[in-house]
Parts: C-alpha cells; sequence; structure tokens
C-alpha cells in the first residue's frame, strides 16, 4: 500500500461560490516534493428515486463543462455542516417534486480525487409522495422522466446516460439489492 503524503503548503487561489480553490505543496515518505491544485468541494447526494412501480425519476438538466443536457439521477451539494441525509431529503424534492417517506443510503464514491475533494453521499429513495420545494435559482430542471431499471440500463448502453453519478448509482444499487435477498 503506498504511504500517505503530508501538507508542506497550501495557497489560496479562488474562491467561486461553495469551491475553494488551492495550489497545495505535498511531501511523500521518500522525500519528494510536489505540487498539487485542488477543488475543494462541501460534498453532494445523489438519488435514486423509485416510484412506487418501481421506476427511476431521473431529470434532465443542462451541464455546462459537458455542454449540453444530461440524463441524470437527482443530486446536490451540501449546504456546510449539513447531515447528508437531510440533504438527500431536500434534494428529492427541489429536483422531483416529491418527498421520500423512506431514505436508505446505498453508499459513497469520491468523484475525482486526481483534483477535487467532492464526495458524494448515495441514497434510495422510495414511498414517494407529492411535496414540491421550489427549485434553486441557478438552475432549470424539467419535470422527471420516470424509467423502469431496464431502460435505464439500456440508456447507459446506448450512450444516452453519460453522467458518472448514475453510472455509480446503478452499480450501489445493484449491491445494496443482492444484500437484501
Amino acid at each position: 500500500m503506498a504511504d500517505s503524503a503530508d501538507l508542506v503548503r497550501s495557497e489560496p487561489v479562488a474562491q467561486l461560490g461553495y469551491l475553494r480553490i488551492t495550489k497545495d505543496t505535498i511531501r511523500f515518505a521518500n522525500g519528494l516534493e510536489t505540487e498539487r491544485a485542488v477543488v475543494w468541494h462541501p460534498g453532494a447526494v445523489a438519488l435514486v428515486v423509485e416510484d412506487a412501480d418501481g421506476r427511476w425519476l431521473m431529470i434532465e438538466q443542462y451541464r455546462h463543462p459537458a455542454g449540453r443536457v444530461l440524463l441524470e439521477i437527482p443530486a446536490g451539494t451540501r449546504e456546510a455542516g449539513e447531515d447528508p441525509a437531510a440533504t438527500a431529503a431536500r434534494e428529492v424534492r427541489e429536483e422531483t417534486g416529491y418527498a421520500a417517506g423512506r431514505l436508505e443510503r446505498l453508499g459513497g464514491a469520491w468523484m475525482a480525487p486526481g483534483f477535487c475533494s467532492e464526495y458524494i453521499h448515495y441514497y434510495l429513495a422510495t414511498d414517494l409522495r407529492e411535496d414540491p420545494l421550489p427549485q434553486d435559482h441557478d438552475e432549470f430542471i424539467a419535470p422527471p422522466r420516470r424509467l423502469t431499471l431496464a431502460e435505464v440500463q439500456a440508456a447507459v448502453v446506448a450512450g444516452d446516460i453519460e453522467d458518472s453519478k448514475t453510472l455509480v448509482a446503478l452499480s450501489l444499487l445493484s449491491l445494496y439489492r443482492e444484500r437484501q435477498v
């Protein structure tokens, strides 16, 4: 197993909303020093939202870095100090218009640990009831599309779903369901 590294210094580069960017110098156990640019992110949640018929509530959202609308599971950034389950409960309402009677944690994943601290907590949201919250002022999300698991998988194979958090959710949900048997 590789050794960890010690932080020698961290220099602020920028603060953009909830993101902070630093230039860090780290030292490995063998004495090698190197610089890393780091995007510090407060973390997020992503949700597999299933209706009573087992269909996923998927959203289509414009993602500027991708330059297009992506089909993906609902997700959102955690507020400072906010418990991930509280973020999940809020985000499912904001992005789908439904409250989840049941939230079950599926697991978590680092999204791009080579340069970013974003860690996403994954949840399964079920027992839905209509209970919308206003969407964030900086995003537009159309009403959710309902897809069966087979349709979600077919969309992945067809290249219609390329969002990494949705792909991770498929794996985590599969492992979760295997443990339930």
